[in-house]
């Protein structure tokens, strides 16, 4: 027999609620295995923040869709057709899910200095030794990349760090391969670091290949506000990325708790279905 009342409620809402996520795990397989195969966008940025990391991710996030898409159908299946067996196997695969999201947060917050740590190691090594040279085109383009797509230059820091946009200069394969150049025609940074990259007085002045007074041809430090150049981006990558997750940070908690709170309504819906329609055949049996 069919559910009645509340537990009509139940059911109908457990098919909503699973045909929603069954979208979700679809657009992430799909986004996956786009990562996967694409040669443009984000898989720019495997050569510098290391080979095997965007595959590892593009894997994860197809296996994660998987998941998401089963459950999706143990729980619209189990709902509709009232089986009490899907349903508690959508219960404990969204438990091992919810628990799995709870490590993950706990162990990224814990070893969130390593991970810092090991990234703008990365960052600077590719940048140092890789940036500019011949056989490294990808690199190069990664990089250029990001400087235009986050508005940045160089790996860490502000206008008065090394290790933004004066990182090219001090220590950089691609500044000391300019050895062929006079004096006045040195790019101190690449033309992905000029605000204007377009229009070339703008960037010779962004290079420091015609004002000699201003960075990136002096400083760090900037001791005084003559020496800044209007044309050059001087935070590092890394700096402005994490700047641009911290400002949004709470709407990226809120996704979290969104998807938290989801996660344990689904479960307490799977288990209150299974117990009506236990109840429910219990009280259609008495009356048989």
């Amino acid at each position: 027999m069919g559910l009645r009342g509340i537990g009509s409620f139940i059911k109908y809402s457990m098919f909503l609620f699973n045909a929603i996520i069954l979208v979700a795990g679809c657009a992430l397989v799909g986004f996956g295995i786009y990562t996967k195969t694409s040669s443009a966008g984000v898989t720019k940025f495997s050569s510098i923040l290391g080979s095997n990391l965007l595959p590892t991710i593009s894997l994860v996030l197809i296996i994660t869709g998987a998941v998401i898409i089963l459950l999706s159908f143990l729980g619209c299946c189990g709902a509709i057709k009232e089986v009490k067996c899907m349903l508690l196997m959508f219960f404990f695969l969204l438990l091992l899910i919810f628990l799995a999201f709870l490590v993950g947060g706990i162990l990224l917050y814990a070893f969130q200095d390593k991970i810092e740590d090991t990234t703008l190691n990365q960052l600077r090594h590719q940048l140092l030794e890789s940036y500019g040279t011949d056989g490294e085109e990808s690199v190069t383009e990664a990089w250029d990349s990001m400087q235009k797509l986050f508005k940045c230059c160089g790996v860490s820091g502000d206008v008065n760090s090394s290790d933004s946009w004066a990182i090219y200069k001090l220590a950089s394969a691609w500044f000391a391969g300019q050895s062929v150049m006079t004096a006045q025609q040195t790019e101190y940074v690449p033309v992905s670091c000029c605000k204007d990259p377009e229009n070339t007085p703008n960037v010779t002045k962004c290079q420091g290949v015609v004002d000699k007074r201003s960075i990136p041809v002096i400083g760090p430090p900037v001791i005084d506000k003559n020496q800044l150049n209007d044309q050059l981006y001087t935070e590092g990558c890394y700096t402005s990325l994490r700047n641009m997750i911290t400002g949004n940070l709470n709407v990226l908690i809120g996704v979290g708790v969104g998807i938290a709170v989801a996660m344990i309504l689904g479960m307490v819906f799977s288990i209150c279905l299974c117990r009506k329609i236990k109840n429910d055949d219990d009280y259609y049996d008495e009356c048989d």
